[in-house]
């Protein structure tokens, strides 16, 4: 049985849900609710909750205090990135973590 996405993001951590704020120009700002699905030590992965579901990679290089954010284009990357967070287990000597958003968002398309 489908959950209403207003339902579930009531009970959805904080930590786990963001809004993204994206620079189109110089003049527009695009924002976009997303939920956390899968993190390592140094990316996170969010999923948007616009009828055309957009990835987009967050990643803090270890060395560095930089962020670099990008969506994903291909659905290699976010299968990559899945793996990496324990999809498969522990997996390139990351140890990472799948959300239960995950789940939800299979469950409701």
């Amino acid at each position: 049985m489908p959950i209403d996405l207003t339902s579930f993001l009531q009970h959805t951590p904080d930590s786990e849900k963001t809004t993204l704020y994206v620079h189109v120009d110089e003049e527009t700002i695009e924002t976009y609710d997303a939920l956390l699905i899968a993190q390592t030590r140094y990316r996170k992965l969010f999923i948007t909750l616009e009828p055309k579901r957009r990835y987009l990679v967050h990643t803090q290089p270890a060395d560095s205090e930089d962020l670099e954010i990008d969506f994903l284009q291909e659905y290699e990357e976010v299968e990559a990135l899945l793996e990496d967070a324990g999809l498969d287990g522990i997996h390139d000597g990351e140890q990472g973590i799948l959300y239960h958003n995950l789940l939800f968002l299979l469950m409701n398309p």
